[in-house]
């Protein structure tokens, strides 16, 4: 039996398509929009996955935009094209957990940055700092510097899920 392919539908973006996903990212990435309006050439490639597609920019698959409007970054966009966002930095303990699809647990969390409820986060680990997972904050830090339990970030992308396996496959 034949497998499909994961990717179904790849296009370079045109000039006003490229205007319309800057303002969608503006309202829900700001510095995705901003990367996106530097890069020399955008693509947008459409997913099995689910209702997914996946913005490449300048030949690294950067930003997931799923059907609702809801935008994120890969781990790759932090690692090669240097998007910053805020981030949570967990022990060592959690890391296995998180690779394996969980959410990011408050005792887990050692220290991070500034960020509102809602905010997309990287998720590094304590040894080295790579950041490993995408989530979107539960708690604002502000919540989070008095939480001894309970989930602070939902993730979303990790490195090792189907996502990862595709974009690995680019």
């Amino acid at each position: 039996m034949r497998r499909l392919k994961p990717v179904y539908s790849r296009h370079v973006v045109s000039k006003s398509e490229r205007r319309r996903l800057v303002e969608l990212l503006r309202s829900s990435l700001p510095p995705a929009a901003e990367l996106l309006e530097r890069a020399k050439r955008a693509e947008l490639a459409k997913l099995r996955l689910g209702p997914i597609d996946l913005l490449i920019i300048d030949g690294v698959p950067a930003i997931v935009i799923r059907g609702e409007g809801e935008s994120y970054p890969t781990i790759l966009a932090a690692h090669k094209l240097n998007l910053r966002l805020p981030t949570v930095v967990v022990d060592m303990g959690a890391v296995p957990h998180i690779l394996n699809g969980a959410d990011v647990m408050a005792p887990g969390i050692v220290r991070f940055d500034e960020f509102g409820r809602g905010a997309i986060v990287y998720v590094a680990d304590e040894e080295g700092g790579r950041v490993f997972a995408v989530g979107r904050a539960l708690v604002s830090s502000s919540e989070l510097s008095n939480m001894k339990r309970g989930k602070a970030i939902k993730t979303l992308h990790y490195a090792g899920d189907k996502l990862w396996r595709i974009i690995r496959e680019m």
